[in-house]
């Protein structure tokens, strides 16, 4: 019987930690919070942050070329080596970036999402400027 008694306290004791602490709290109007302010996907910020990253993968296509064009210059990447399989390349890595971001965002993490482009435009802005100096 005694073990009967454990056994209950401990269920009891397991299912009140399972409780959120906003529900023991009860409707206190100063622990609910307000829902954060959301806005659109595609707004202002987000629009130029991805067009930006767009121009940069541009760059980073063209520079290529033109590095190219230098004797003695490869490239290092091979899904690079055609300008078709550049142009693919860069379309999908757009596409994922949209894609991400728009996850984050259906998911409430707004900060989150306005790093994406950043982080996935920063490696054609180094390419691009690595190429640019090449043929100077």
């Amino acid at each position: 019987m005694a073990s009967n008694r454990r056994d209950f306290a401990l269920v009891i004791a397991m299912e009140l930690c399972l409780i959120s602490p906003s529900a023991m709290a009860g409707a206190d109007p100063a622990v609910i919070q307000p829902p954060a302010q959301v806005h659109r996907f595609l707004d202002r910020r987000n629009v130029a942050l991805c067009t930006l990253d767009a121009l940069v993968m541009v760059a980073d296509m063209a520079t290529t070329r033109r590095a190219l064009q230098v004797p003695g210059v490869y490239e290092a990447n091979p899904l690079m080596k055609s300008q078709g399989g550049a142009i693919a390349l860069k379309a999908a890595s757009f596409g994922v970036e949209l894609g991400v971001a728009y996850m984050l965002h259906k998911s409430g993490h707004h900060k989150a999402e306005r790093i994406v482009p950043t982080l996935f435009g920063l490696p054609s802005a180094v390419a691009a400027a690595h190429n640019s100096g090449i043929h100077r």
